[in-house]
C-alpha cells in the first residue's frame, strides 16, 4: 500500500503523518524513515524486511516521487516496487504539490494500491471553514465574520478562492503560513477565556498583524513609481530568504484583489466577491486605499506576472528574479499619482 501526502502546508503534512504513524505504529519500533534522495533499492529492501515488533512495517520516504514528476515520467522500477509491496508494508511518501493530471496518471497505473491525501493550504471559504474547525479543537467557537476578520488580519490573500489564484495547480507561490495562523488562533482562544465564543471585537482587540509583508513595501514603491525603492525593496526581500516564486505569488494576489476592487466600484463588495472569488473584506480594504492605478493597468500587471510564472515553469524564463525586476519597474513607470493625492 502506498500513501502519498502532498501539498504546500508543512503543518498539514506533519499532522497527517503523525496521525497515520500513531494509528499504525504507536511505539515507532516498526517505522523506518528515509530522507530525500535515498536510493530506491534501500527503500525496497526495507519494505520487504519483516517487522519484528508489529504486524505491519511502516516506511516513510520523503520525495520518493519528486524526481519522476520533475521529468513528467513514472519510473518503471518505482511502479514495480509499489505493485509488489507485501501486504505487511505500508509505504508513505511526502511530496510537494502535485498537479491533478499527475494524480490521475498515478491512479491509473497503480489503482487501489495508492491513496492520495491532500495537505494543501485551504483558501477562500475553505480557509474560513478550517479556522472555525480548528478553533473547536481549542475548545472555542469562532463566529464566521470573526473567522474572516482573523484571516484577513494575518493573511489577506488566503481569502481568495482557488480560481482566483495565479494558477490552477496551486503552486508553491502560495505564501500563506498556516502554522502561524494556527499558532495565533491558539493564542486567541486563550486570550478570550473564560468566554467560549470568539467574536469580531475579540479579533480586533487581541490579533495584531506583524510588520507589513515585504511585498507591501514593493507595492507601495510601485504605486509611487519609485524605481530605486522598487529595486531596493526587492533585493531586501530576496536577501531575507524570500524566493522569487514566493514574491511572485504575493504580488499576483495583490493585483488579483486590486482588479476586483476596481471592478464596478458602484457595486457592493459582496456582489463583486461573488463574481471574482476575492473576499468582500479584501475588496473593501483595497478600495479604501484609493489606488491611483486604473483597472486596465492592474489587469496588465496581473497578466504580466502570470506570464512570468508560466514562462518560468516551462523553462522560457530562466531568471525569475530578473523578470520580476523588469516587471516591477514597468509597473512603476505606469504609476501616475496626482499631485494632490494623499500619501498612504
Amino acid at each position: 500500500m502506498l500513501t502519498v501526502l502532498y501539498g504546500n502546508s508543512e503543518l498539514l503534512r506533519r499532522e497527517t503523518l503523525a496521525s497515520l504513524t500513531n494509528r499504525e505504529d504507536p511505539s515507532g519500533f516498526a517505522t523506518t524513515r528515509f530522507p530525500p534522495g535515498t536510493p530506491l533499492a534501500s527503500i525496497a529492501a526495507a519494505a520487504r524486511t519483516p517487522a519484528f515488533f508489529a504486524e505491519r512495517r511502516l516506511i516513510v520516504a520523503e520525495g520518493l516521487l519528486s524526481d519522476a514528476l520533475r521529468v513528467n515520467t513514472l519510473d518503471q522500477e518505482l511502479l514495480d516496487l509499489i505493485r509488489t509491496l507485501p501486504e505487511s508494508c505500508h509505504l508513505i511518501t511526502i511530496e510537494p504539490l502535485l498537479p491533478q493530471e499527475v494524480i490521475q496518471r498515478l491512479t491509473t497505473h497503480l489503482g487501489a494500491s495508492v491513496q492520495f491525501i491532500s495537505c494543501i493550504v485551504p483558501s477562500g471559504k475553505e480557509m474560513v471553514r478550517w479556522v472555525r474547525e480548528r478553533a473547536r479543537s481549542y475548545g472555542v467557537e469562532i463566529e464566521p465574520d470573526a473567522a474572516e476578520e482573523f484571516v484577513l488580519a494575518l493573511a489577506p490573500t488566503a481569502l481568495q478562492d482557488r480560481h482566483a489564484e495565479i494558477n490552477s495547480d496551486r503552486s508553491e507561490t502560495n505564501s500563506v503560513d498556516l502554522t502561524r495562523i494556527n499558532t495565533e488562533l491558539a493564542k486567541l482562544a486563550v486570550a478570550v477565556y473564560p468566554a467560549t465564543v470568539i467574536r469580531v471585537a475579540d479579533v480586533r482587540t487581541f490579533v495584531s498583524p506583524d510588520e507589513p509583508p515585504l511585498e507591501w513595501a514593493l507595492i507601495d514603491a510601485v504605486q509611487r513609481g519609485q524605481s530605486d525603492v522598487i529595486v531596493r525593496e526587492l533585493e531586501r526581500a530576496l536577501d531575507t530568504g524570500n524566493p522569487p516564486e514566493l514574491l511572485l505569488g504575493q504580488l499576483a494576489g495583490y493585483f488579483e484583489g486590486l482588479v476586483a476592487a476596481l471592478t464596478q466600484p458602484d457595486l457592493s463588495p459582496d456582489v463583486v466577491a461573488a463574481v471574482t472569488g476575492v473576499a468582500a473584506r479584501r475588496i473593501a480594504q483595497l478600495r479604501r486605499q484609493r489606488s491611483q492605478r486604473t483597472i486596465e493597468q492592474a489587469r496588465e500587471a496581473l497578466a504580466m506576472l502570470r506570464t512570468i510564472d508560466a514562462g518560468f515553469k516551462r523553462g522560457i524564463v530562466p531568471d525569475m528574479e530578473a523578470a520580476l525586476v523588469a516587471a516591477l519597474l514597468s509597473f512603476g513607470q505606469q504609476a501616475r499619482p496626482s499631485p494632490g493625492s494623499p500619501k498612504r
